[in-house]
């Protein structure tokens, strides 16, 4: 028996996670002896892998994605729900990668990854020309199959850089492309809060583009801005818009506006709106002065339950 900081995953199930969060029974049963990792609390852990072959038996699809989240507003949970979300597609055995695209780093330093100062290590900024040379030994490791590249001040720079239209519409994409054949599953794009370059290149390679709302006119105004540069961006660059996706990331129930935001959401943007409103938490913020994600532990909380279910929606987790 082990002591879970002793594991190899900072970002592994407990096998009472597992069948907590699925529609059906899940017990040892349904793994081999060497699948499970006892604690010394006497809880059982999952591999990845094995929660990857689970799916894999109850027709869940790894096909490759990638996955943005962006609003022209700041503040509002993007960083939180890419950080939170990549985390837990690592934990169901997705081969996640984190490309931090936002110059303020928040999702590295979500995970202590920033770029260190003494060193040579790489950004997108650095690496956008020749990714087929440079990508893959620029990611740091979260840990197996689980990676990001960081990011820096110097990613500001992107805009002066990608002037050219070809290469505005083929950074990013071209980017996850190497990942995509380093068989990756998941590409999760945090973008700054701008319509720069990182964000426009970013909508270009995406396949489902999340865009976070709070209760606030700032927030809906940049829902109203970000939608209709989708639109704009696809129109210009002649490619097949992505999937849309609207996530209330704070919702609390002690708000009336919380309520009536819901309300104007389901009502302006029913074709869109995903069925899982993110709580407040102050989990989150705990979790990330530790250097890690609110699914770092097994404690049980509203946003572990809420994140969980947001993630099962955005990749069709059915079980």
């Amino acid at each position: 028996m082990i002591n879970r900081k002793e594991l190899a995953y900072k970002y592994i199930l407990t096998l009472s996670e597992l069948s907590n969060s699925s529609k059906k029974f899940i017990d040892k049963t349904n793994f081999e002896s060497n699948e499970l990792i006892e604690l010394s609390n006497k809880k059982l852990v999952v591999k990845p892998e094995s929660v990857r072959k689970l799916l894999l038996q109850n027709n869940v699809k790894f096909k490759f994605k990638v996955i943005s989240h962006i609003n022209l507003k700041g503040g509002i949970g993007k960083t939180t729900s890419t950080v939170s979300v990549s985390s837990r597609a690592a934990q169901y055995g997705f081969k996640t990668c984190i490309i931090d695209l936002d110059p303020q780093g928040s999702a590295s330093l979500a995970f202590n990854k920033l770029p260190r100062e003494e060193s040579d290590d790489i950004i997108f900024y650095d690496l956008w020309q020749k990714p087929e040379d440079l990508l893959i030994k620029s990611l740091k490791k979260i840990q197996d199959n689980f990676f990001i590249l960081p990011s820096s001040l110097e990613n500001a720079m992107l805009d002066s850089s990608l002037i050219n239209p070809k290469n505005l519409k083929k950074a990013v994409l071209n980017t996850c492309r190497i990942l995509e054949k380093s068989k990756f599953d998941l590409v999760f794009i945090d973008c700054p809060p701008s319509l720069g370059a990182a964000t426009i290149s970013s909508i270009c390679a995406s396949d489902t583009v999340v865009i976070p709302v709070w209760n606030d006119s700032f927030s809906m105004k940049g829902l109203d801005l970000t939608l209709s540069e989708i639109v704009s961006i696809s129109e210009t660059f002649n490619i097949d818009p992505p999937e849309v996706k609207v996530l209330f990331s704070k919702y609390d129930k002690r708000e009336k506006i919380s309520s009536e935001t819901i309300e104007k959401l389901e009502k302006r943007y029913s074709n869109y709106l995903i069925p899982i409103y993110i709580r407040t938490s102050t989990e989150f913020s705990k979790s990330l002065r530790n250097n890690e994600t609110i699914f770092a532990s097994n404690s049980k909380n509203n946003a572990k339950d809420d994140y969980d279910m947001y993630t099962k929606n955005l990749l069709n987790i059915t079980i």
